[in-house]
């Protein structure tokens, strides 16, 4: 680039690379699930994880203090709109028969990003279309994907009326999850796991639409919610501090908030037991686990004895053995 100045969309992509490399990194370990279609599958989580990064940016990240609207709510509905134009290019990506949006920022204050959001979709809608069994799990990724969307289309709204929009989200969606808080569908919906095992298991030539449903239900909700439900648990102290949303804040108390996420432990290691590959998938859940409640963060929060009885629910040894690991591998500079 010489010493031509990066714009500020250049900037947030770069950003999200940097913060956020991890996401893409946890999501490779679905190319272990087809060893053989790891060319197609690690270039493709890749990709999609990383338009979910840089996206999460764009609607974090960007000031709306100068749009001159009247009212909060008017101001959160062009946001709104905004940041669903933006996300329609995680759905365009796994669309490789539509015909492309063409301009993702139609609504956002900001424009060039040189070409690089439609690199990504694009990339990604090749990889999709030489995926043998795409057509099968086709209408579950893109469930997942507009919940996604859904999600972050509310979340990063006004602090007054965010609370309201999610829940009333929740409530289109309560009779299929009557077991469920809405906090709780809300991090459920914020995870790409969901649809990297379902990517994953496309990658195979002969799969069962039985296959494909005990996938959906065993990841959404349970290892999903689980997912991001953990990384919330860790980050309290910081979005406290800074006022940022955070799921767990929405439950009563500790007690609660104990007994909801071993409620998530248990359901996801039970609905495991019905998969092909179920080590695998059991393997995802203990080492969600082993990751963030590993982090320096648990014990600066003094929530020692919180995660280590999280641990201790699974029930399973090998659980604190890739708990030991995971605190090397921090110690190590590794993690």
């Amino acid at each position: 680039m010489g010493n031509t100045p990066l714009s500020p969309m250049q900037i947030q992509a770069l950003n999200s690379i940097r913060s956020k490399r991890f996401h893409c990194q946890g999501g490779a370990v679905y190319a272990l699930l087809n060893i053989k279609a790891r060319n197609n599958l690690l270039p493709l989580i890749v990709s999609f994880q990383t338009i979910s990064d840089y996206l999460d940016n764009l609607c974090d990240r960007v000031s709306w203090e100068e749009l001159s609207m009247p009212e909060e709510k008017g101001k959160d509905c062009f946001m709104e709109k905004s940041f669903r134009h933006l996300h329609l290019s995680m759905r365009d990506s796994l669309m490789p028969d539509k015909i492309l949006e063409g301009d993702y920022y139609r609504y956002y204050p900001l424009k060039d990003d040189k070409g690089y959001l439609q690199a990504l979709v694009t990339k990604n809608r090749q990889i999709v279309s030489e995926l043998p069994s795409y057509l099968k799990v086709k209408d579950n990724v893109l469930f997942l994907t507009d919940l996604y969307t859904d999600l972050q289309s509310y979340k990063h709204l006004s602090l007054t009326f965010r609370q309201q929009y999610l829940e009333d989200w929740f409530f289109l969606y309560q009779k299929d999850y009557p077991f469920l808080l809405w906090n709780e569908f809300a991090a459920a919906a914020g995870s790409t796991l969901g649809t990297f095992a379902l990517l994953a298991l496309s990658s195979q030539k002969e799969v069962k639409q039985k296959e494909i449903e005990e996938v959906l239900n065993c990841y959404f909700p349970w290892i999903c919610g689980l997912h991001i439900l953990l990384d919330y648990f860790i980050d309290q102290a910081e979005d406290r501090r800074e006022g940022d949303l955070n799921f767990i804040f929405y439950y009563e108390n500790e007690e609660q908030c104990y007994e909801r996420l071993i409620f998530f432990v248990r359901n996801a290691l039970e609905r495991t037991e019905n998969l092909v590959n179920s080590v695998f998938h059991r393997t995802v859940v203990k080492g969600l686990l082993a990751l963030y409640l590993s982090d320096p963060k648990i014990k600066d929060q003094k929530l020692d004895d919180f995660a280590y009885s999280l641990l201790h629910a699974t029930g399973e040894k090998d659980t604190f053995n890739m708990y030991r690991i995971c605190r090397l591998l921090r110690q190590s500079g590794i993690l």
